[in-house]
């Protein structure tokens, strides 16, 4: 038989274990960090603004702006937090990601100068049809030339960027993979994978708007925490959602076969009228149709100069983000970073 105090002892011990807190546990409600807060809260604004559609070019714009915002969070957070809790892999993967982004990018101006040279060639065709080029036939057999001109345009942009497409769609496919910590995240990694999802987001609606007969859907964003019994953070949950509608939204336009801007589907829709009366024959052009056509045209190169600004933007930022990225490849394979 045990001694009382033996025994005493032993009660006090087990009693102690069981009212001890567990450190495997995560607290109830989960603590969201500063930057969990801000994302959510700009990508809620994003998808809750009734004057500005995903379809519209006001969106894309801000849906750059967005991204660009959370690469420059990213760098800061670098200069702030080490890499911890990224393996060497991972690092190298986002390196590549990055890279491609840059290439969608520089791929995604290169499509605003093409549909820069649509509004331009139907600015001609306009000119010559609202007789300031000469003679009755001779204008309209240059505005038929600049109008062919569209139609060649209209073409090239038809055929997605299908290299790129099929890149952004395995990265989406691909969650970032990070160490786990009880307390969630940490800073860096958190940051990382924001700025990676909202580029993501950004550009691949860009390049499925961009086009004049869609033929991709948006690329899709994994998370982390979406698989294996995992949690997502709510920026990952309403990120998910917003790219969910926004590809719901392109998909049944890109079955109507029609243009998935709003300013790119109206300025085409008004061109193909005025070239529908022009080669019907018809000897007075409805100067009604003409002055809405030219109207439009404004509004898309207007349009495209705001979305060559800020691509422009999210290109400079990534090539930012990649410097950061290869700073910590180097750490990870235990070289020292000189600094100048």
């Amino acid at each position: 038989m045990k001694k009382p105090s033996t025994l005493l002892r032993s009660i006090s011990t087990r009693l102690s274990t069981r009212l001890a807190p567990s450190p495997a546990v995560a607290p109830w409600p989960p603590v969201r960090s500063a930057y969990d807060r801000w994302l959510a809260a700009e990508i809620d604004e994003l998808r809750a603004d009734p004057l500005a559609p995903c379809t519209s070019a006001a969106w894309l714009g801000r849906t750059i702006g967005l991204a660009v915002a959370a690469q420059r969070r990213l760098v800061a957070s670098a200069k702030s937090a080490p890499a911890s809790g990224i393996d060497r892999k991972t690092i190298d993967e986002c390196v590549e990601d990055t890279a491609e982004l840059l290439d969608a990018c520089a791929g995604l101006r290169d499509r605003l100068e093409l549909i820069r040279s649509y509004a331009s060639s139907m600015r001609i065709a306009l000119h010559w049809l609202e007789g300031r080029g000469g003679g009755a036939a001779t204008a309209r057999r240059h505005a038929a030339a600049a109008f062919a001109e569209c139609e060649a345009v209209e073409r090239r942009c038809g055929a997605e960027l299908a290299k790129c497409g099929s890149n952004l769609r395995k990265l989406g496919e691909r969650a970032l993979q990070t160490k786990p910590h009880p307390g969630g995240r940490a800073q860096c990694e958190e940051s990382l994978a924001g700025a990676r999802s909202a580029a993501l987001l950004a550009v691949g609606a860009l390049g499925v708007a961009l086009a004049f007969r869609p033929r991709r859907s948006v690329p899709g964003i994994a998370h982390a925490g979406s698989g294996k019994g995992g949690e997502a953070a709510p920026w990952e949950c309403a990120l998910q959602e917003m790219q969910k509608h926004v590809k719901e939204v392109y998909e049944r336009r890109r079955k109507e076969g029609v243009p998935c801007m709003a300013e790119l589907e109206v300025a085409a829709a008004d061109g193909r009228t005025v070239k529908c009366a022009l080669t019907t024959g018809g000897r007075h052009l409805p100067e009604a149709a003409v002055s809405a056509a030219r109207k439009r045209c404004d509004e898309l190169e207007e349009k495209v100069v705001m979305l060559e600004q800020s691509i422009g933007e999210l290109h400079r930022e990534l090539i930012g983000v990649r410097i950061v990225l290869l700073e910590w490849a180097q750490r990870a394979r235990g070289h020292e970073v000189l600094r100048f």
